[in-house]
């Protein structure tokens, strides 16, 4: 299954959902958010400008997402297909390994930043 864009991804775990879930996938569809809860994380996403001279980057989340799309939805698709895990299972434990990424990336002064990562099954 070759999946490319965001469109493409979307509609893999369209796909993925129906298979998991059958045609009332509409009603049980999961979702899986990555974020942060630190008040200043999207200041610090978001300030292209900033220089961080203990490490790590802006776009710490967005960056991981771009990077890792392929290799996520492969990672999905695995999970369900092979392994037999539910979907909402397998989205969360993609979600887990995105987080991760983007903890790596995430500019370290305090550490408060990248101890708000959280990851749930929405």
């Amino acid at each position: 299954m070759k999946v490319t864009g965001i469109d493409g991804i979307q509609r893999a775990f369209r796909g993925l959902s129906k298979s998991a879930f059958g045609s009332g996938a509409t009603k049980t569809n999961p979702q899986v958010i990555v974020g942060y809860t630190a008040a200043y994380a999207v200041y610090v996403h978001e300030n292209l400008e900033a220089n961080h001279p203990n490490g790590g980057q802006a776009k710490f989340l967005e960056t991981p997402v771009r990077q890792l799309r392929p290799e996520i939805v492969e990672m999905v698709r695995d999970l369900v297909f092979n392994n037999k895990m539910t979907l909402a299972n397998a989205l969360l434990l993609a979600g887990l390994r995105l987080q991760r990424e983007s903890q790596l990336l995430v500019p370290v002064d305090t550490g408060n930043l990248r101890a708000s990562a959280f990851t749930r099954l929405k």
